[in-house]
């Protein structure tokens, strides 16, 4: 594995490059490894897309829990990059218990070079990945790369509840909510939805730290050599979900991308009832809070 891959890699799961090796077994309870998954099925629902032949992009898909639940419920076609292996081949597994080995590519790549190529996807999929790729204008930059005209970037992330300076590494991409909202809209494309989420991440956070503070004990008395690199593990998985309760609210976005006149090739807006629909779902956001 390539250097800059295994930081990616690490980054991605907030961990030193020495315990990579030992995530799947970190990890081995957990199917879901981050994102709002009831929220995304939820939202992908609520688009009403009707087309069989709808294929989907999940970047970071881990081991496929957001995936496969696509497939299963909606019929979709699925194509999921991760670079963890052993990720893969659970994803792999759970595909063919669920029925949808046929709808589900799963495939072993760094998502950064994925991304680096223009693909024309109806949709893709960014859930809990953090500032992999900088700011969110330069995340939303990326995505529309991967849909089609018209197609729909699906974000689940958060932003800063207030304005402080956040110095926490991997926190740098955060706004306030305004800002944020300005970032992920600013090549015109629309907004259809922006929902909640910080009940649900709440609470798997505090099931997915029950989880590693188990298994990474069981590691320690495997693997004495590595209590250090552990505890510091566990130590920072513990900051860091006080410090998302503290300063970040959850949030998942729907974005639709601008469509193209195929007479001028000059991107259109898309229908004002997706404009209505972005403001009444931002107001019920608000409200809920």
């Amino acid at each position: 594995m390539r250097a800059k891959t295994k930081k990616s890699i690490s980054d991605s799961l907030e961990t030193k490059p020495s315990l990579l090796s030992h995530m799947p077994f970190l990890l081995q309870d957990l199917w879901a490894l981050g994102g709002s998954l009831p929220h995304i099925i939820s939202a992908v629902s609520a688009l009403k897309i009707a087309s069989p032949k709808t294929r989907v992009l999940d970047l970071g898909c881990g081991k496929g829990a957001v995936a496969i639940q696509i497939a299963s419920k909606f019929g979709f076609y699925i194509t999921g990059i991760d670079t963890m292996k052993p990720f893969l081949r659970d994803a792999q597994l759970k595909a063919a218990e669920y029925g949808v080995s046929h709808l589900c590519e799963f495939v072993r790549q760094d998502i950064l070079e994925y991304v680096s190529r223009k693909h024309d996807f109806d949709m893709v999929i960014l859930a809990s990945l953090g500032g992999i790729f900088g700011s969110f204008r330069n995340t939303v930059t990326k995505l529309r790369r991967q849909v089609k005209s018209g197609g729909y970037m699906m974000i689940d992330d958060g932003y800063v509840k207030q304005d402080p300076l956040l110095l926490r590494k991997g926190y740098n991409h955060y706004k306030i909510h305004e800002e944020t909202l300005e970032e992920l809209t600013a090549f015109g494309d629309y907004l259809v939805t922006e929902i909640n989420t910080r009940d649900f991440s709440e609470k798997i956070n505090a099931e997915y730290l029950k989880v590693i503070e188990k298994r990474g004990k069981e590691l320690m008395k495997s693997y004495p050599e590595l209590q250090s690199d552990l505890s510091d593990y566990i130590r920072t998985q513990v900051e860091e979900y006080a410090f998302i309760n503290e300063y970040i609210e959850g949030a998942l976005w729907v974005l639709q991308k601008k469509r193209r006149d195929p007479a001028t090739n000059i991107q259109k807006p898309v229908s004002r009832g997706a404009d209505e629909g972005r403001r009444q779902d931002a107001e019920g956001s608000r409200s809920a809070e």
